[in-house]
């Protein structure tokens, strides 16, 4: 309701700006005319006198008409702007308080979230996250997530400091001399998290080289007891399926690789509470903050809970007070608020 409410706000500042807009230059043009009419009035005394130096006269009189008409337009000028620009600010706030009400009410959990997935990335330095949703109706967000908010992700993460010494296996050949096989292994201490995503409840991990472009992809799946773990491990444009290569996985320090993973797990699952902003908002594909167009999201809200929406204003309303502080509300939305009183049974 508030979110319709800053929205009307915000379309009736917008109107008036746009008015303004539209009528300074006709103000300029009309300050403009003076001089025609001036100058009428200065030829017909002429032409009924026969003074000596009118001529001089008349070019001191314009003079003085153009540069005061030219200060009159700079006044006028400067007292639009102040009025656009006063208006542009109350815009932003009322923009900002109709999106911070939909953030609101999106932080409450309110929609019946189908799907979501928390992408984690290393940027300068600095891991940012976001987290996005997909509720019901069509209707998907996103939300930046505070991702300093845990100690562990407030430097650059190396698998070193979260297990030592982890070697994974990344080449196996023949030993002519003995048959044996022989496993080459690249020790990734000093690889370092450079993104990570959990989509579907399933974790991707990405470990960087600092020193070439070496990368080791990590891939947990949770089942109902047990994790299924795959490794890929790149490097000059070449990939290793590390865990599809029975000579290479059977060789995996399973255990010592899980541990880490499960922890950063764990922590990005936790980040997903500490959210920060309303990074967008889809209605049935449509880029809504983006578009402004607040009251058709919230109108879509309103149609698809209106079953509890009525029964809460049904309740409401068994109070004097509960009852005319909805219809107070009701009748600051508008004509939306007229549909909103349509949809939840009630009259204003």
């Amino acid at each position: 309701m508030d979110s319709i409410i800053s929205q009307n706000e915000y379309d009736n500042l917008k109107n008036n700006l746009d008015n303004l807009k539209n009528i300074l230059p006709q103000e300029i043009a009309d300050i403009d005319k003076l001089p025609l009419g001036i100058s009428k009035v200065i030829e017909d005394f002429k032409a009924s006198k026969s003074y000596k130096g009118i001529g001089e006269t008349e070019k001191e009189i314009n003079d003085f008409v153009k540069a005061s008409l030219e200060k009159l337009k700079k006044k006028v000028s400067d007292d639009f702007k102040g009025r656009m620009d006063e208006l542009e600010t109350a815009m932003s706030s009322a923009k900002m308080n109709a999106a911070k009400n939909i953030q609101a009410f999106l932080s409450s959990d309110a929609l019946k979230v189908i799907d979501m997935g928390i992408n984690l990335k290393l940027v300068e330095g600095v891991y940012d996250s976001s987290v996005k949703y997909i509720a019901e109706g069509g209707i998907e967000y996103e939300f930046s997530l505070n991702t300093r908010s845990l100690e562990i992700f407030k430097e650059p993460i190396k698998f070193g400091s979260l297990e030592k010494g982890v070697k994974i296996p990344v080449n196996s050949g023949s030993n002519w001399v003995g048959k044996e096989t022989q496993v080459d292994y690249e020790k990734i201490d000093r690889y370092y998290l450079s993104s990570a995503s959990i989509n579907k409840g399933n974790l991707f991990v990405v470990f960087s080289d600092p020193d070439s472009d070496g990368k080791v992809t990590f891939v947990m799946s949770r089942g109902n007891d047990n994790a299924f773990l795959s490794i890929e491990y790149s490097i000059d444009k070449q990939t290793i399926d590390i865990t599809g290569n029975s000579a290479l996985s059977s060789t995996i320090e399973m255990e010592r690789i899980q541990d880490p993973l499960d922890r950063i797990y764990g922590s990005i699952m936790e980040i997903e509470s500490n959210k920060m902003k309303l990074t967008h908002l889809y209605q049935d594909g449509t880029e809504i903050l983006e578009t402004g167009n607040l009251k058709q999201f919230a109108m879509k809200v309103f149609e698809m809970k209106k079953e509890i929406l009525q029964n809460l204003f049904k309740n409401q309303s068994s109070t004097t007070g509960g009852s005319l502080n909805v219809k107070e509300r009701l009748s600051l939305a508008g004509d939306p608020g007229k549909e909103i009183a349509k949809i939840v049974g009630i009259s204003i």
